[in-house]
């Protein structure tokens, strides 16, 4: 009995010990009183080793080997699944007789699913605890900080103001001096010129931080914008514009305008480089995302051996889209029509000189809209034709022309029989006169008119921000169009002018000229001219055979009506942009079953989804080029010509990118002023204290010891007794004093 007692006496004591003995988390097997046993079978120095990699072991006060993640969890709760539950034996201690089997089921409890799930589930906790106590710090931080964040936000959104409405540094004391009289709370520093500058600087670079952070953790494809100008301070800059999706919409971000020391294709390739690796964006992610560049076409750009588009080809990506902006291509199909036309160039220079004539004159600009008023019309000025700017202000020429064509009839013929004037303004006012009323000249202008309203609206949709290939080459198909059907019949302005002649032989009021047969043989020839010519100048510069025109298969307004076509329609189309864009699909058979559903159904899926969003990434202009150059132009005036080029591209960021006034996070930015240690609103002035001008007035006569009992009566005589003197030093002061003193004498009785 004695024998079969022991035993159970000592499991016994083992149960309580694992019970009364949870592991210390401070303690090691080091720790360990000497000759100790871990788990029963090893020494402290061995378990130590066996500890590497396995942090989650520990030793119980008792020396058993225990798991501090299970003995932690206990419970997995919601995360408990079947098959699946922590093995109670490491949760209370285990021990071995042999260190083989000890480390045997310390390997399979480590790669056990309840085990690693526990792992989970603390690092989980560990990293919220982190969240919630850096969330905690922030917030006692803000607290603690409220009244200096208030009076810096108010300053920084002062400054933001200043710099959306694109006025000077200079205004900043004035506006704040206004909002304290007002009651706001703006501290007693950052009121200055240069704070409002620094503050500026601060908030650009912020931005543009941000701005470059999304792009590198976007895996979207982007495209690159570049244009080259220069400021009124004749300093050379290139603009850069990023094209990029951003929440499903395709965006163009202005990154940044640098100042070019040359304007050589290799310099423009560098320095865009250049700027790219310095905000972060590698090389590496410009070889795999950088899929279409766009620019204008001069030479230094488009070069064929040293242009800037081919040296970035050579060192980025041999297969990268280079895109000529079409909105520069148009201009120049509709300069190459022109200069083949004679009529064309003729009407060009007749709308030259009219433009001449009142530019050169306010005079006979005041002329002008005397007779528009007269006519009860408004006077629009006329500007050049198929000049270097886009065709919209070509188009508004004409038609000011065309509106204001009763007055300006009226004015020449007044002008030429005016004998005040020189015979040969008065000869010059009789040939325009006499143009104006050729019923050949009015036709010409009539389709001209048209053929710029067309090309007007080409050219406006090219320039919106969300033009893409797949848009582009519907818009420019159906412009070919209207050109091509306006060979053989009149638009609406021709039509109107010859039902007018035909009615009254007159146009506007304004008696006509009778046409010849071969003025209307002239007319005709001009019409035929006119159209082929655009039409096949346009289809010849628009046509680039690349992806743009590839990318036209994807636009639905050009499938087949026939079903049965349309379904295999622009499949080889759609494999070779997904090829040159390297657009990541599952297969191409998965995304040509796609393609069908879409044209079948409309059914969209992921892979085809993919591939239209990086095609709508590719731009088809430079124009958001342009207003950033506007942008800039509103900025650098002539009056803030030494802006330099870092603050002009902060200036430029926060302007083109920034949201507006009401919705800027001021107190965002206010307060990353204040953690990087910057002064705040709040703060006591540094430095020396600025100087004060005291006002003195009649107050002061009264601290003087020689003037205290002096009154005002006295102080008013003495004043006017000295401005008479000053305004008497010819030598008559003396003379008057003595005429004085003798009617003085002979009044006395």
């Amino acid at each position: 009995m004695e024998g079969n007692s022991q035993p159970q006496q000592n499991s016994q004591s083992q149960v309580d010990s694992n019970e009364q003995g949870p592991y210390n988390p401070d303690l090691q097997a080091n720790d360990l009183v000497s000759g100790a046993i871990v788990g029963g079978c090893i020494e402290p120095g061995r378990f130590a080793k066996w500890r590497e990699g396995r942090e989650w072991l520990a030793v119980t006060t008792d020396g058993s080997v225990q798991c501090t993640a299970c003995s932690d969890i206990r419970d997995l709760g919601p995360y408990t699944q079947e098959r699946l539950h922590i093995d109670s034996a490491f949760i209370n201690g285990i021990k071995a007789k042999s260190a083989k089997k000890l480390n045997d089921k310390i390997s399979r409890h480590g790669k056990c699913q309840s085990h690693i799930k526990c792992i989970e589930i603390l690092q989980r906790r560990h990293e919220t605890a982190i969240e919630k106590a850096v969330g905690n710090s922030a917030a006692l931080w803000r607290k603690h900080n409220e009244k200096t964040l208030k009076v810096t936000e108010n300053c920084m959104r002062t400054a933001y103001m200043i710099c959306q409405n694109n006025l000077s540094f200079k205004i900043q004391p004035q506006l704040v001096e206004l909002q304290q009289l007002n009651g706001v709370n703006l501290g007693c520093m950052l009121h200055s010129d240069k704070a409002c500058r620094n503050m500026l600087m601060f908030i650009g670079e912020k931005m543009r931080t941000q701005l470059v952070d999304f792009i590198k953790n976007s895996s979207d494809k982007f495209s690159i914008l570049i244009d080259e100008s220069t400021t009124v301070s004749n300093k050379t800059c290139l603009i850069i514009y990023i094209r990029i999706p951003y929440e499903g919409e395709v965006c163009n971000f202005f990154l940044q305008l640098v100042e070019l020391q040359s304007c050589t294709g290799s310099a423009i390739c560098d320095i865009l480089l250049q700027s790219l690796y310095t905000r972060g964006i590698s090389e590496d992610m410009l070889r795999t995302r950088l899929i279409g560049f766009a620019t204008d076409g001069a030479a230094a750009m488009m070069g064929r051996y040293r242009g800037a588009a081919t040296l970035l080809r050579e060192k980025i990506n041999p297969n990268l889209t280079v895109i000529h902006c079409m909105n520069h291509k148009l201009e120049l199909a509709v300069h190459d029509a022109v200069k083949h036309i004679t009529e064309a160039s003729h009407f060009q220079m007749f709308i030259d000189s009219l433009y001449s004539f009142f530019s050169q004159s306010p005079k006979h600009m005041r002329e002008f809209e005397s007779a528009a008023s007269d006519l009860g019309m408004h006077a629009r000025r006329i500007g050049r034709v198929f000049d270097v700017r886009w065709l919209s202000s070509s188009c508004t020429s004409v038609t000011a022309l065309w509106q204001s064509y009763p007055a300006l009839v009226k004015l020449f013929g007044v002008l030429m029989e005016d004998k005040s004037r020189s015979s040969v303004e008065r000869a010059k006012c009789r040939g325009i006169h006499g143009k104006m009323t050729q019923w050949l000249f009015l036709v010409e202008m009539a389709l001209v008119k048209e053929a710029l309203e067309t090309l007007q609206a080409l050219s406006l949709f090219l320039q919106r921000r969300d033009a893409t290939a797949v848009s582009a080459s519907a818009e420019v198909d159906v412009a070919l169009r209207t050109l091509r059907s306006m060979r053989q019949a009149d638009g609406v302005n021709t039509r109107g002018l010859k039902e007018e002649f035909e009615s009254f032989h007159s146009f506007k009021g304004v008696n006509v000229s009778q046409p010849s047969d071969s003025d209307h043989r002239k007319a005709e020839v001009f019409r035929e001219r006119l159209f082929v010519s655009l039409g096949d100048n346009i289809e010849r510069r628009l046509d680039d055979n690349g992806i743009i025109s590839d990318a036209a298969a994807l636009n639905p307004s050009n499938w087949p009506s026939d079903e049965d076509e349309r379904i295999l329609y622009g499949d080889n189309k759609l494999l070779t942009i997904q090829k040159t864009l390297a657009v990541e699909a599952a297969t191409s058979t998965i995304l040509l079953k796609e393609f069908h559903q879409f044209k079948c159904h409309g059914i969209t899926g992921d892979n085809l989804r993919k591939v239209l969003i990086t095609v709508s990434t590719l731009p088809v202009s430079t124009a958001e080029c342009e207003r950033g150059f506007s942008a800039m132009n509103r900025i650098l005036t002539d009056e803030r010509n030494r802006l330099n080029v870092s603050t002009l591209n902060n200036l430029l960021f926060i302007s083109i990118n920034g949201p507006g006034v009401v919705y800027f996070p001021a107190r965002r930015f206010a307060e990353m002023w204040v953690k990087e240690g910057r002064h705040a609103a709040d703060d006591a002035p540094t430095g020396k204290q600025k100087k004060t001008t005291e006002v003195r007035h009649q107050g002061a006569l009264k601290s003087n010891a020689m003037t205290q009992n002096v009154n005002r009566k006295e102080v008013e005589m003495a004043l006017g007794k000295w401005f008479t003197g000053t305004c008497d030093r010819g030598g008559e002061r003396g003379a008057r004093a003595q005429r004085e003193k003798g009617a003085s004498t002979t009044q006395t009785p």
